[in-house]
């Protein structure tokens, strides 16, 4: 698990190991890891999140023995940490339209493994945090053109100056906020409701 409760990127190199479990009220429970199951669980709670949240959403099978107790919201923070890691760069990321979905693009993501890695996925069992950075590296694949089209916004050519401009911003980590700056922002909300 997350030492010190930050996710810099999916994968901490400085870490011998790959977290296997997610914290609830304060106690560590034992996590299925492999690939499958967390894309099943991105499928699930995207039709969940469609559907106006409404009803219950069954993470049982997530868990390799004991099932925790929810009580609220934040417990669940675990769950989606490890579902979702947040990843420092490219800042913006996670704006706009959504590119990938599970449920449709299995023949695209199997052909793209095969193609780039050479990683049979039927064959083989992958810790989601490895699927998802082996994911994000595909290059030159059906699935990376079916992506773009689907980030198409028909917004007006850029020159390249300014391409590299926001990519140079998108891919170089932000400083991270200090404990007083992070104090000012959340009183500033709580003065101004935003």
């Amino acid at each position: 698990s997350v030492h010190d409760g930050t996710f810099r990127g999916m994968i901490d190199l400085t870490e011998k190991s790959l977290p296997n479990t997610i914290q609830v009220q304060g106690r560590d429970f034992s996590i299925h890891t492999d690939f499958r199951i967390w894309m099943r669980f991105c499928i699930e709670f995207q039709r969940w999140k469609n559907a106006g949240c409404g009803g219950v959403l069954d993470i049982s099978y997530l868990f390799t023995d004991e099932l925790p107790a929810f009580y609220d919201i934040e417990d669940y923070a675990g769950i989606f940490d490890f579902a979702f890691p947040a990843c420092k760069v490219p800042n913006g990321s996670g704006d706009g339209d959504q590119t990938l979905y599970y449920e449709y693009d299995g023949d695209y993501i199997y052909a793209a493994f095969m193609q780039n890695y050479k990683i049979d996925l039927m064959e083989t069992g992958l810790h989601w945090h490895k699927f998802l950075a082996l994911l994000k590296g595909l290059s030159g694949t059906m699935l990376n053109e079916v992506m773009g089209y689907r980030a198409y916004t028909g917004a007006k050519q850029e020159k390249p100056e300014q391409q590299y401009r926001k990519l140079k911003y998108a891919w170089t980590p932000l400083p991270e906020a200090t404990e007083e700056e992070k104090e000012a922002e959340e009183e500033f909300n709580q003065y101004f409701g935003s």
